[in-house]
């Protein structure tokens, strides 16, 4: 009786220590991806036959020639030899969770968050700039991803647009103090960035080259100081010559759209590094629009001179050597085609590494996280895609994607 008691105690604590012993000598858990080209930097050479080794979602190491070991860990390895391997896409313009009309609601907006969300990830886009949603879904949104509760990018959210007059979606600021008190709101709500109207849609006869700015430029000084202050940057939608003049007085980090921006506002963004987000996928719905012909006459003629003007400005500010970044505006466009960006790029007389730049080099650099993206080097963050094909030779090719890893996870 004594001796069984005593046996089963020495066992019990032997587990124990054993355990314990186990615990400490767990190997580590590294993931290697065998990558047949790897387009490390997008516009610099590719590289073949690559070992990319990640560890707790992090690049440690990349070696050229295929290896199955690395000392002391639990290795997964994803063959990718007959891939091509680049660091994940970005889309600087987005609305995830935005809705239109009467009748929305914050479930709806969620619903939607989530589905768009999901679509993309799936395409190989990591990393968004969500700029501007119908309520504080967005933020919420965010949350659950980053938690791993939800399966979707990156997000840095502005949550609401702030404008003037009322706008639809709007968190609306009249005077100075009134749009110092909201930017500061939009900030204590959870915003990375600061999203503006400067001008009015480019569904308004208002947003033509002639339209007028939507601020008093005390209201906007005062967005951009507060903004300053609390160190977040602020985007400006503008479509009209003056607005975008308006605005790059101020200080802010781009323009979006930039419909009719001209040679001086190009000028000053070269000098002040300020960043263009044209949208051009947006062309594709226009495109549908003129096809089909319907509306008042001079709704056709304005968006015809929508689509015979934007697309040359793009170009000119890209041959003048204006940043560009990728942005959709997805959510006026549809969700899970973000690759359009860089295709319409292509199709104004872009390269096609000036064009993959755009969406991992010069994005990363716009949302200050070049140390941590935008490229596939050893200490910055695993967001990794693959797909068939070159799109350094077809451009088409980004929309074959078939591995997504962000963080180190992958999701496809």
């Amino acid at each position: 009786m004594y001796k069984f008691i005593i046996m089963t105690v020495v066992f019990l604590c032997g587990a124990s220590i054993g355990g314990a012993q186990e615990q400490e000598q767990e190997p580590r858990k590294v993931t290697i991806i065998h990558a047949g080209t790897l387009m490390a930097v997008a516009g610099e050479d590719t590289l073949a036959e690559q070992s990319i080794i990640i560890e707790d979602g992090k690049i440690t190491d990349i070696q050229s020639s295929y290896i199955s070991e690395v000392d002391d860990a639990e290795m997964t390895i994803v063959d990718l030899r007959d891939k091509v391997v680049m660091a994940g896409l970005m889309d600087m313009h987005v609305h995830l969770a935005m809705l239109w009309g009467s009748n929305k609601n914050s479930a709806d907006a969620a619903l939607k968050g989530v589905s768009n969300a999901y679509k993309t990830l799936m395409i190989g886009f990591t990393t968004v700039r969500d700029l501007g949603a119908t309520d504080d879904t967005i933020f919420k949104l965010r949350k659950a991803i980053n938690d791993g509760d939800i399966i979707g990018p990156r997000i840095l959210a502005a949550g609401n647009i702030i404008g003037v007059g009322g706008r639809e979606n709007c968190k609306e600021c009249n005077g100075a103090e009134s749009c110092r008190k909201t930017t500061r709101d939009m900030i204590n709500a959870g915003a990375d960035w600061i999203k503006i109207y400067s001008s009015c849609s480019g569904s308004k006869l208002c947003s033509n080259e002639d339209g007028s700015p939507m601020f008093f430029d005390d209201e906007i000084k005062a967005i951009t100081e507060v903004a300053k202050k609390y160190g977040i940057k602020v985007a400006a939608h503008s479509h009209p010559r003056d607005s975008a003049l308006q605005v790059l007085k101020y200080g802010i980090a781009s323009i979006e759209h930039g419909s009719f921006i001209n040679d001086e506002a190009m000028d000053i963004m070269i000098r002040d590094g300020v960043y263009y987000v044209p949208t051009v996928s947006v062309m594709d719905m226009l495109e549908e629009v003129l096809e089909k012909a319907e509306g008042s006459a001079d709704m056709l003629a304005h968006n015809q001179n929508f689509y015979d003007n934007n697309p040359g400005k793009i170009f000119e500010a890209y041959q003048k050597g204006v940043k560009i970044a990728t942005g959709t505006d997805a959510g006026v466009v549809p969700h899970g085609k973000n690759y359009r960006e860089m295709e319409r790029f292509v199709e104004l007389g872009m390269t096609n590494a000036d064009a993959l730049k755009a969406g991992t080099i010069n994005s990363a650099e716009l949302i200050d996280m070049s140390d941590e993206l935008g490229t596939i080097e050893v200490g910055k963050i695993a967001d990794i895609i693959a797909m068939v094909g070159n799109p350094l030779e077809d451009i088409k090719d980004i929309e074959n994607i078939v591995f997504v890893m962000k963080e180190g996870k992958v999701y496809k």
